[in-house]
């Protein structure tokens, strides 16, 4: 099979996104930066030096007028984005992005001044002005929260004006994984294989070869090794900027700091590690057990952690049968939603072509009251099937939100932003687990979602936020910590979790290297708790049905109204404890029983 990547001019426009849904082309793109500047302008003539004495009245017309420039903002920000993140090596979208980034932090340093002044109006004026407009109260509670944490208006201005120098940790890692890094090739059983990131993490990695795997994984790792000290000079870049912010900021922690923004307490956060380390732990072991006596392997490594469990029983789909099958699997909630994962294919919302430059995994942007986009590598294998449905819960979440909030309210906390995204992974599997009831089926269906859903979610990155956690507690206490130490800290979680079931072989510690989320605060454990809440909500949707189902898509509308915790109430699950996640383990290792009876 030829697995050279293709260039991005050579890509079927089928297989991408319609980005004139943002803006009909160029043209409009460009005049619309000009409008941002003009209507920048405009409000900080109108508001600036205002807002502080605006009545209750006043204030919420001060609140409209900044939500319209912020809407707008974000739509050419998404759009810039968009168009580079398929394709890094293109210099003419790497040069767009950067003039809106220069753009963006210009106007940032302007709205900075403007909402320092909502700060200073006294809190019982702003209760007065969430009574007049209630859509936005989240706002204005924020305002409330966020007073004590502000600097003064011209340091905040200085630092919206520095935004995009202050992204360069995160800018600069995109840029080395995939326009810097020569991965080359590598040779197994006599072939030889092109290598990059996008076929690393997206085939061989899932390779049932296990010399294809492992080769590719060695050659894989000795050219991340190559990066490490500029990579890990990146990372510590990034948390000494968030360790310092926290300090001028007056946190007692870059952990407060943090989750702060989530509106999520140290205990849930500690909690949802530690109960996954040391209880899904067990259950994880005896799966990695029986990959390696499904793959009759001597030993088992961290470079074979990524195979099917039976790879000669691996279906392959196209995105037409995908669209069959996960529309149809959305269709339990409701005519609505499945109506809304049909638009996405039919109004090309995916970009799934692999090209050279793109970047690597999936995620979506939703821009307000356009629409989802998404972005995939597509294999056709069922993990993608899986990550489609993935990315179209985040997708369909958003729509909902923001058609029921105002922009201010739409955005919800990180801690169950995830939920969403790892339900519709989890309907796909009862779908498919009702389509057949062929036992080699059934336990492959089950096999997967224990191989992508729950290792992406529990394993992956959760391992993530364990490594996270320790780095932030050394940045705290005063460590700048070199790439050595990024390395044994990797290697000591990687080593605690999988103890003498997985050997950690070398190039396992520089996983850190491979994933964004660390330039993204505390993201990772978010993962497990997202789908803590989507299992419990998959669980009420099969026992309870209507019922559950309305409860949940009204959580959905909430958007961030409420936070995480109402969030979860909304839709019938209480987080404030460990028993909800216990559960979810133990479904787990009901799932790993059942694998162990068919070997």
């Amino acid at each position: 099979m030829n697995r050279t990547l293709q260039p991005r001019h050579a890509i079927p426009v089928e297989q991408t996104w319609d980005l004139t849904h943002l803006f009909p082309d160029q043209t409009s793109y460009t005049a619309a930066l000009a409008e941002l500047e003009t209507l920048t302008a405009s409000l900080m003539q109108t508001w600036h030096g205002q807002v502080a004495q605006a009545d209750a009245a006043e204030l919420c017309q001060a609140v409209a007028a900044f939500e319209q420039l912020a809407i707008r903002l974000g739509r050419a920000g998404t759009y810039a984005s968009l168009a580079v993140s398929v394709d890094l090596t293109d210099d003419a979208l790497n040069s767009q992005a950067m003039r809106f980034e220069s753009l963006a932090a210009a106007i940032s340093s302007q709205l900075a001044l403007i909402i320092s002044e909502f700060m200073d109006v006294p809190d019982e004026r702003l209760d007065r002005a969430a009574a007049l407009d209630p859509a936005h109260a989240v706002f204005y509670s924020d305002t409330k929260r966020q007073k004590k944490h502000r600097l003064q208006p011209e340091t905040e201005k200085v630092l919206a004006a520095l935004s995009p120098t202050l992204g360069l940790p995160s800018t600069a890692y995109e840029q080395a994984k995939h326009a810097d890094m020569d991965f080359g090739s590598f040779e197994a059983g006599g072939q030889v294989y092109p290598l990059s990131f996008v076929l690393f993490e997206n085939d061989y990695n899932l390779s049932p070869d296990r010399d294809v795997r492992r080769n590719a994984f060695e050659v894989f790792s000795a050219v991340l090794k190559k990066y490490q000290n500029t990579v890990a000079s990146l990372y510590n870049g990034e948390v000494q900027k968030q360790k310092i912010l926290s300090r001028l900021r007056g946190f007692p922690s870059v952990f407060d700091y943090l989750l702060d923004e989530q509106k999520v307490s140290r205990d849930l956060y500690d909690r949802q590690i530690d109960i996954v380390m040391d209880e899904l732990a067990p259950h994880m072991r005896r799966y990695a057990r029986l990959l390696q006596k499904a793959h009759n392997l001597e030993k088992m490594t961290f470079a074979d952690l990524k195979v099917a469990l039976d790879p000669g029983y691996d279906p392959v789909m196209d995105m037409a049968e995908a669209r069959q099958v996960v529309s149809d699997a959305l269709g339990v909630l409701g005519p609505d939603y499945q109506a809304g994962v049909l638009r996405a294919f039919d109004e090309r919302w995916i970009d799934y072509a692999q090209n050279i430059g793109k970047m690597t995994g999936g995620f979506c942007a939703s821009p307000y009251q356009v629409h989802g986009y998404i972005l995939l590598s597509w294999t056709s294998h069922l993990s993608e099937v899986f990550t489609l449905a993935h990315e179209l819960g985040h997708a369909l979440h958003f729509v909902l939100a923001q058609a029921a909030q105002p922009y201010l309210a739409c955005e919800p906390s990180l801690y169950m932003v995830e939920a969403p995204s790892t339900l519709n992974e989890l309907l796909l599997m009862q779908a498919l687990l009702k389509q057949n009831p062929n036992p080699r089926f059934q336990r492959w269906v089950l096999a997967s979602l224990i191989q992508n859903t729950y290792y992406h979610n529990f394993v992956t990155h959760l391992l993530e936020a364990a490594y996270q956690r320790e780095v932030y507690r050394r940045v705290d206490a005063g460590e700048h910590l070199q790439a050595s130490d990024l390395n044994a800290i990797k290697r000591d979680v990687l080593t605690r979790f999988w103890d003498d079931a997985v050997e950690i072989n070398d190039g396992a510690e520089l996983t850190w290297m491979r994933q964004p989320h660390y330039y993204m605060g505390l993201y990772s454990y978010t993962y497990s708790a997202g789908l803590t809440i989507a299992t419990e909500v998959n669980r009420r949707i099969q026992t309870e049905g209507e019922t559950a189902v309305q409860d949940y898509l009204a959580a959905l509308k909430a958007g961030a109204s409420v936070g995480p915790v109402a969030f979860a109430a909304l839709a019938g699950v209480d987080v404030t404890g460990p028993d909800a996640l216990r559960r979810t383990i133990k479904a787990i290792g009901e799932m790993v029983d059942e694998l162990e009876k068919g070997l």
